[in-house]
């Protein structure tokens, strides 16, 4: 073990570890709702109108948690084009993931700088339909915390974001996978249980954001009394997720690999932000692959400049 390295990352941790004691007392949870709820009110007249597709997709993530669809029928521009990019960048990085994996590595990824490299698979993200979606289900300006290019050996070891959770940056968030391989239920599906605020979990500011080891256990292939939502599909497939409110895992993989992109969103000032900004691109390639995007576009990009600065002054946790 690196004990300097542990240190160091134990030093880090401090002003978030205490960020996140402070916003979790009552006092200071109460008053950050009201405020929560108050601004979502007055942001409601100005929620974008939807497509009646768009809206379908809305409802059935509101009342169930997720909504799947193939990404051709979305008609987002240029969507063919960045599959071929992110498939051919997880094709050439899967060997040295695959080893990465051998050394014990349990949340696998293509790094942050070759993504920059392709920018096309960023600002997929950033689509202007995207954002009327993803904003009329948070309620308020939205922040796009960009992409990540995820990578899942079939060990079959439920470890890291295998195990099932809740994400913990806001109170509503969306996340859109798209697998870049066809997944069966052998091939790390995304799963998600359709419970909203079990009663043996917390749902004030202690949330429980893991499953305790006895209630992972699947009885009768349910788990907290619930069949889980499998989201099974071939290359294209995209899922639109709250992991949030709801508690999800990628399926451990046992028959193939799978690699899928997911991209982030949550509230422009998210409740909990030194659990955000975690796609590991700096200030200066966000701003250089968003330079001539719409205001709302780079405003939802650059969001972390516009936080109140004791939010910024915080640094964001560690993957």
């Amino acid at each position: 073990m690196d004990l300097v390295g542990g240190l160091k990352r134990r030093a880090q941790s401090v002003p978030w570890r205490i960020a996140s004691d402070l916003a979790q007392r009552p006092m200071i949870h109460t008053l950050r709702t009201r405020r929560y709820d108050a601004s979502v009110a007055l942001h409601r007249p100005a929620l974008p109108r939807l497509t009646p597709a768009q809206d379908a997709i809305l409802a059935e993530v509101d009342q169930r948690g997720v909504s799947q669809r193939d990404i051709a029928t979305l008609g987002i521009p240029g969507s063919g084009a960045m599959l071929l990019s992110a498939a051919d960048l997880a094709q050439a990085w899967a060997d040295r993931l695959r080893a990465r994996g051998r050394e014990g590595i349990d949340f696998l990824y293509v790094p942050a700088d070759e993504i920059a490299r392709h920018p096309e698979i960023y600002r997929f993200g950033l689509d202007a339909g995207l954002l009327d979606l993803v904003e009329a289900y948070i309620g308020l300006p939205i922040a796009y915390d960009g992409v990540t290019l995820q990578y899942t050996v079939a060990d079959g070891r439920p470890v890291s974001t295998r195990k099932w959770h809740r994400d913990r940056e806001d109170r509503r968030m969306v996340k859109m996978a798209i697998y870049l391989t066809d997944v069966d239920a052998a091939g790390g599906p995304f799963q998600l249980l359709p419970i909203l605020d079990p009663a043996s979990y917390e749902t004030g500011p202690r949330d429980m954001f893991y499953l305790r080891e006895a209630d992972e256990v699947e009885q009768d292939g349910c788990v907290l009394g619930t069949r889980p939502i499998s989201c099974e599909g071939p290359a294209g497939t995209a899922v639109f997720a709250d992991t949030a409110r709801f508690f999800h895992r990628g399926k451990p993989a046992t028959g193939n690999d799978r690699a899928a992109l997911f991209f982030s969103y949550f509230a422009r000032i998210p409740e909990r932000p030194f659990f955000c900004y975690r796609s590991g691109l700096s200030y200066r390639q966000i701003a250089a692959m968003t330079d001539d995007l719409s205001p709302r576009q780079r405003a939802a990009a650059l969001w972390r400049q516009t936080l109140p600065l004791p939010w910024r002054l915080i640094p964001p946790s560690a993957v």
